[in-house]
């Protein structure tokens, strides 16, 4: 950081007592009738501080991201501010899902991906995996509120981190039991599935907090 500062003292008979500021030049009247030149400090801050290098990274790879898990945070983040994108409101999310070593190469904690955000109450289910086929199993709940309403639909994401794929699965809403089956695409390795689920209100408004789903074999 440099920081530069200048001082003179004249006398204007065309300016007279000078109080103001021109360019980085600030003028004001001193003693004896002598009016004061300052240069305002110079600040030049090095853009290319471990702590924006680390930022930079962060941002950089949920950018890639946002773009894969655009089919769940296009729904799962409905109450960002006005001319926020859900790509926007996705990155800010999970910048603590991403860690950034001493060479500032990022890697993505998936257990700690964000995919929905908001205020209605989670959905009652239980995920098992059976070779290439996910079964979602919902119970109805019976109590609601204005953070469970009875329409209020269930959606599972299942994420395959290798080729980058997403699925994006509307189950059933909160008065309703019952299996919802999703068949894994061709190529799909179990080991590389992540599985999240969020509510969403029937007019596509209010979400909730997206959970990450334990599977059972």
């Amino acid at each position: 950081i440099l920081n530069f500062k200048i001082m003179a003292l004249f006398k204007s008979f065309v300016l007279g007592d000078v109080r103001k500021s021109v360019a980085n030049i600030t003028m004001y009247a001193g003693a004896n009738g002598y009016s004061i030149a300052r240069g305002k400090r110079s600040t030049m801050r090095n853009p290319r501080t471990p702590g924006q290098l680390t930022q930079r990274a962060k941002m950089k790879a949920l950018q890639v991201a946002s773009l894969y898990f655009a089919p769940a945070a296009e729904l799962g983040f409905p109450g960002r501010k006005a001319g926020s994108t859900f790509y926007n409101a996705f990155v800010k999310a999970n910048m603590k899902a991403v860690t950034v070593d001493e060479e500032y190469r990022p890697t993505i904690d998936y257990e700690k991906i964000v995919c929905a955000e908001g205020s209605l109450q989670d959905g009652t289910l239980t995920v098992s995996l059976n070779e290439d086929v996910i079964t979602i199993t919902q119970e109805a709940q019976s109590r609601w509120s204005v953070l469970a309403n009875p329409t209020d639909v269930l959606y599972v994401v299942v994420y395959e981190k290798t080729s980058n794929q997403i699925i994006v699965e509307p189950c059933r809403n909160r008065q309703e039991s019952g299996v919802t089956v999703i068949t894994l695409d061709d190529g799909w390795v179990k080991e590389n599935l992540e599985i999240y689920a969020f509510m969403l209100s029937k007019d596509k408004r209010k979400a909730s907090n997206s959970r990450r789903l334990t599977v059972n074999s």
